[in-house]
Formats: C-alpha cells, structure tokens, sequence
C-alpha cells in the first residue's frame, strides 16, 4: 500500500522494485493454476515482478490515484476496500496473497478478520506473505511509523505469527529485513547503534510468511 507519497518507508519505484523482489519466489511456489491477489497493491510493482515471472496476478488498491498509476502498466487493478472485496470473492480462488504494509492500517479486530478473509480465498497450500513495520527497531516506532497518519498500530513479529496461525495457515518463515539501498552515508551509524542495542535497532520492517493448512 502506498500512502500519502510515503512509499511506506522504501523510496523510490526502483528500490520498491528490488524490496518486493525477494518476497516472489514465495508466491510463485503456491498452486500455479491460480491467480495472485496483491492485497494494497499501490503502483503495481509487485504485480509487474510476478507478470514479468509469467503469473497471473490482481491488485486490490482503495487509493484512486495510485490504482490509476497501476492501471496505466497494463495491470489488472480493483479499486476497492481490501476487507470488502475479499467478502465477495470465491472460495479456493487464489494461489497466492501479497499484503504489504497493510495491515498496521487495521484496527486488532479488523486486522483479524483480513487474515480469515485471505485464509479462505486461497486453495490449499497457498500462500499469504505478510510485510509489515517492525516496531522492536527504535528507528521505526520512535519516528517512522507515525509519519502516517493513517497507520493504527503496528504488529509485532511474534503477534502476525500468532494471528496467522489463529487463521488457519502454519508459518513458513519469518523474520526481519530492511528496505533496500539505504544510504550509505547512514550504515556506519546503523552499525554502531544495532551493536550497541541489539535487537532494539533491529531491521526496519518484518515479514511472515504462511500456507494455508
């Protein structure tokens, strides 16, 4: 999901590019019959990385200006309420769900409900993949995550594991990451601070990623 031109903490379209890269291969390994569903799809670059790989892919995003910017890609876009449309959807319809930094925008109850939402529109063994900030890392929920002033809260690790299991799915991984191409300028003071306080400048945002049982 993008916001308010925040490009949720990762910059550019190209930096977007090589962040959502690494979470592919995790939708590409669920049913390869069905489609993928990128849940705050914002300009389409997870959805152009999978149809690049030769997956049939669907952005559900509620901001006007953004699904037009993924339209104009060539890209299949609804605009439309995550939590609304996945109500109407089919059972057993899609291989695979992207959420992306859309679920720190939820209410707990909410939140809740768009895991048991996407449980059920996946077939067996597919796959969600969850991203979300990581509020143990002080950069994060000292400053970056109220730039937002839509953002609600944030999901620690251990929670999202926690709620996805609640939702039917076992987790297959998990963990820990920072947006790509921080400047360099910075890393030097990044290494110190994460050496001194360990896990408490931990890595900016966090990802879980489950299949559906």
């Amino acid at each position: 999901m993008q916001t308010n031109g925040l490009n949720e903490f990762y910059g550019s379209e190209k930096q977007l590019r090589a962040y959502h890269a690494r979470f592919v291969d995790w939708a590409l390994a669920a049913p390869p019959a069905l489609p993928i569903l990128d849940l705050g799809c914002g300009s389409g670059v997870f959805l152009e990385l999978a149809r690049a790989r030769g997956a049939a892919a669907r952005g559900i995003e509620r901001a006007a200006a953004e699904a037009d910017r993924a339209r104009a890609k060539g890209l299949d876009i609804v605009q439309a309420d995550a939590l609304q449309f996945l109500a109407a959807q089919d059972a057993a319809s899609y291989g695979a769900v992207y959420c992306s930094h859309l679920l720190e925008h939820l209410a707990p109850t909410d939140a809740e409900i768009l895991l048991e939402r996407c449980a059920r529109v996946l077939a067996p063994q597919g796959r969600l993949i969850v991203l979300s900030p990581n509020p143990v890392s002080l950069d994060v929920i000292s400053e970056i995550f109220w730039l937002d002033p839509t953002h609600v809260r944030p999901y620690p690790r251990p929670l999202l594991e926690n709620m996805l299991r609640r939702a039917g799915f076992e987790i297959l991984a998990s963990g820990h990451d920072d947006p790509p191409f921080l400047p360099r300028r910075t890393l030097p003071r990044r290494w110190f601070l994460r050496a001194l306080l360990g896990k408490h400048y931990g890595a900016m945002n966090t990802f879980v990623v489950g299949q559906k049982k």
